[in-house]
């Protein structure tokens, strides 16, 4: 009995069910024709499929299609009524794109839109296809569109190593799970080789250059593979969810939590989809995790893209972004892995096994009881971007100058002194401005102030007086441990300040968290919560910003910044935000060229409003991190807004 209890589904996942199911009957039906390669036959199927259901009644209509001119599948499109695309004009050139706004006048129960991992031309509302079939479903009307495998997000990597081919157009797996059905359309490699030749999936003059590069046996062999496991996987999780709908007891084992480390790195992307292939195949919560040290201000633009491009894919992917600051990546690591249950790690292959552990090596050892998945950090150097140059010079020339004008300066003083003192004591006198400079500098300073200290010693204090001739050889050995002491009291200097500013920075982070929610709590109503959000969110940023609350069949600013300029475009992207409930704006993918970033204010599935932060005129880099403490202000204050309603 107490073993049929433990296999019955928890009421909770039972109401989560029902939750979801009730979300759904909202939104409209996605169907993805889905194939290995191009010229399978998407796009005449989906066509067909579509002429079946307008002949049974149903309102339908075509958003976008592209038939590369095959004759077979232009006759498909006879009979249907097609929604003009949208011309931009760019670089001279019009390009045509889903036009969103024909298609909610229209309003058509089923809407046609190809090419589902397509890159809309700059300027559009959206920067993908997919963002746009996003909006439509939405608004209630059912999609049917078409994919490859090769666009599939994580499986980027995996594609690159098959074709040899970097795939740029992609979409996240989330999206693909959200599907209602995915119709796999295959054909064998060797019919499609044959199409290919007789021209009916590229024209002739381009066919010898596709079967050459991508449309090889062995490519097409694997690309179906991936496919077909692709669809499979599919089946398999809609019969899990079945089983759980339907209160069939199974072995329901307790959810597993995989972490992978992120690193600014070249292979931080490859990285994060591994991690996410690794989750999705065990069915497990995985968390996208970088620790911010000192070395962090001194990353280069490119390690800084890197990394930031890695956290938006991880969070595309489904991941919980967690970016924390620290003086030990090792052990902030292993303090979350164990703070948190972490039962599997995904972290980068050591490339180099020297004298002193790596942090993967440290991580192992360190984390018995937990598996560590070590994946191939090899990348391609030929691609662009993939090599950089860290800056030998860190610090300003003006701070190099102040470090020698402060040997100089003690210098005099000790010259002044030196018949009182003996050479140790004026040793260790000039051994104060290098301290001074590592700690107020930068170490580049502080090294040379340590060289310069050294020569002026040699020159004014050790005999011959005024010469730079040493007559004693004992005084090598004296100037080396010297410069030891020197470089080693140097960088622990340095460390200490970067690890005071970085606690100080996290103290002032925290403290402003802390004050926010303590007065939030004693906040009586939805006035007092909006203005305690915006007087603790504008010190945390030092932004501008704006609330806003939907009211009847419209959105209106509940409170604002004075320099936050509201117009009809400002609350278009916000309405956007609250219908979709999803982020717009600058530092995202919807809306990216805005000046201001919106997020929607959720409780649990539900919005309530959307928050606005402006962040001036500087179009400052809007970082993961950034964008996490976006959210936590936006749900702390859903969650104060919500508490403070009458009844």
């Amino acid at each position: 009995m107490a073993d049929e209890e433990h296999k019955r589904p928890s009421p909770e996942a039972l109401l989560k069910l029902t939750q979801q199911a009730e979300a759904l009957k909202k939104r409209g039906r996605l169907t993805i024709y889905f194939g290995f390669a191009p010229g399978v036959g998407k796009t005449y199927a989906m066509l067909t499929d579509a002429r079946l259901r307008k002949r049974e009644g149903t309102d339908v209509t075509v958003g976008y299609v592209e038939t590369h001119g095959r004759s077979e599948t232009d006759v498909l499109l006879d009979g249907l009524e097609v929604i003009p695309p949208l011309v931009i004009e760019y670089m001279g050139v019009k390009l045509k794109e889903t036009d969103l706004e024909k298609i909610f006048v229209r309003k058509p129960k089923l809407v046609i839109v190809d090419e589902l991992a397509h890159t809309n031309a700059p300027g559009s509302h959206n920067a993908k296809r997919y963002q746009d079939i996003e909006e439509i479903l939405n608004a209630g009307i059912d999609v049917y569109t078409t994919l490859n495998v090769q666009h599939i997000d994580s499986l980027n990597d995996t594609i690159s190593q098959i074709t040899g081919i970097r795939i740029r157009e992609t979409v996240p797996d989330t999206f693909i799970e959200s599907a209602n059905e995915i119709k796999l359309i295959d054909l064998s490699p060797e019919e499609l080789l044959k199409r290919l030749g007789e021209g009916k999936v590229y024209v002739k003059d381009m066919a010898g250059l596709a079967v050459n590069s991508f449309f090889r046996p062995g490519n097409l062999l694997a690309l179906r593979q991936l496919a077909l496991r692709i669809v499979a996987d599919r089946v398999d999780e809609r019969m899990r969810g079945y089983m759980h709908a339907h209160a069939i007891a199974g072995p329901w084992p307790a959810k597993e939590l995989i972490l992978t480390a992120v690193f600014a790195s070249p292979y931080a992307e490859k990285l994060v989809r591994s991690a996410f292939r690794l989750a999705h195949e065990v069915d497990a919560e995985w968390i996208a995790f970088y620790v911010e040290t000192e070395k962090h201000n001194r990353l280069s633009v490119q390690e800084k893209d890197w990394l930031n491009k890695a956290m938006d894919l991880a969070k595309k992917l489904g991941a919980t972004v967690a970016w924390i600051k620290g003086n030990d990546v090792v052990q902030a690591i292993v303090d979350y892995i164990q703070d948190n249950n972490v039962t599997r790690i995904v972290m980068g292959k050591s490339r180099h096994f020297g004298l002193f552990p790596s942090i993967s090596q440290k991580i192992l050892t360190k984390t018995p009881n937990v598996d560590v998945y070590m994946i191939d950090a090899k990348v391609d150097a030929k691609k662009p971007g993939m090599t950089f140059k860290r800056p030998i010079i860190t610090s300003s020339p003006k701070k190099y100058a102040l470090g020698f004008l402060s040997v100089v300066a003690v210098s005099l003083v000790a010259f002044v002194f030196r018949n009182h003192l003996s050479q140790i004591n004026l040793l260790f006198l000039l051994l104060v401005p290098v301290i001074v400079s590592a700690i107020y500098l930068g170490r580049g300073p502080s090294f040379i102030s340590a060289i310069i200290s050294i020569l002026i010693f040699d020159y004014l204090f050790v005999k011959p007086y005024y010469s730079f001739t040493i007559s004693d050889a004992g005084y090598f050995l004296s100037f080396t441990v010297y410069l030891i002491i020197a470089i080693v009291i140097s960088n622990l200097a340095y460390k200490l300040r970067n690890r005071m500013e970085l606690l100080k920075r996290s103290e002032a982070e925290n403290s402003a968290f802390y004050g926010l929610s303590r007065d939030l709590v004693t906040a009586v109503n939805t006035e007092q919560v909006l203005a305690i959000l915006v007087r603790h969110t504008t010190r945390i940023f030092r932004c501008d910003m704006a609330i806003f609350f939907p009211s009847s069949d419209k959105l209106v600013v509940k409170t604002k910044t004075t320099e936050f300029e509201v117009n009809e475009k400002v609350l278009a992207v916000a309405s956007w935000v609250l219908i979709n409930k999803q982020s717009a704006g600058h530092g995202t993918n919807t809306l990216p060229q805005e000046r201001a970033t919106y997020l929607p204010m959720m409780v649990e599935d539900n919005i309530i409003g959307v928050i606005g932060f402006l962040f001036g005129n500087a179009e400052p880099v809007i970082t993961p991190e950034d964008i996490a403490v976006m959210e936590t202000i936006a749900r702390i204050g859903a969650v104060a807004i919500e508490r403070s309603k009458p009844g």
